[in-house]
């Protein structure tokens, strides 16, 4: 479930969903009331995930020390981030922060499509430093020089990753609320 800026209330439903769940469901949202705390006692569900979606409307610098990724750097990229090394070949752009020789940070695109939504890497012991801003400012570039929107998506409760988003450019679009009957 989710709401635009614009006010208007979207959702869809999952395959595991119960019989008659997706009718309650549309029923409790097309009546006009937006309470996301509510609607797990109204349904009966047990679990929520509560996301900020945002996007990038243009005008990105691209900053130096962070270069784009390809297959020719994956044994540095193993160095420090073995588990992306899989995705380097698909989830371009793929933007590595380099420090000293290593990659300390990465962003990537994690989902492709009409617009394009950036996955975020930093090491522990580099957080807090710049280098997620400057990765996530050289991938917005990229993919605005591709002609692609850019997208960033936080849980409502990951503040630094919000405010990395937003010193980064981006504008909030939409609430996103994903329920769970687990």
């Amino acid at each position: 479930m989710g709401r635009t800026l614009r006010g208007e209330t979207v959702w869809r439903f999952g395959m595991q969903a119960e019989p008659g769940f997706a009718g309650r469901a549309q029923a409790l949202l097309s009546s006009g009331a937006w309470d996301p705390d509510a609607v797990p006692d109204a349904l009966g569900l047990r679990r929520c995930v509560h996301e900020v979606c945002l996007y990038h409307s243009g005008g990105a610098p691209s900053p130096a020390g962070c270069r784009l990724l390809t297959p020719r750097d994956a044994a540095l990229l193993a160095e420090t981030f073995p588990e992306e090394v899989e995705e380097l070949p698909a989830a371009t752009p793929f933007v590595g922060r380099l420090l000293d020789g290593r990659i300390v940070c990465v962003c990537r695109s994690v989902r492709k499509g009409r617009a394009y939504e950036a996955g975020i890497e930093t090491l522990a012991s580099c957080r807090r430093q710049g280098h997620a801003l400057c990765a996530l400012s050289a991938w917005t570039a990229e993919v605005l020089r591709l002609g692609v929107v850019p997208l960033y998506a936080a849980h409502a409760d990951n503040a630094p990753s919000l405010s990395l988003a937003k010193k980064a450019g981006y504008l909030p679009y939409a609430h996103t609320f994903e329920y769970f009957c687990d």
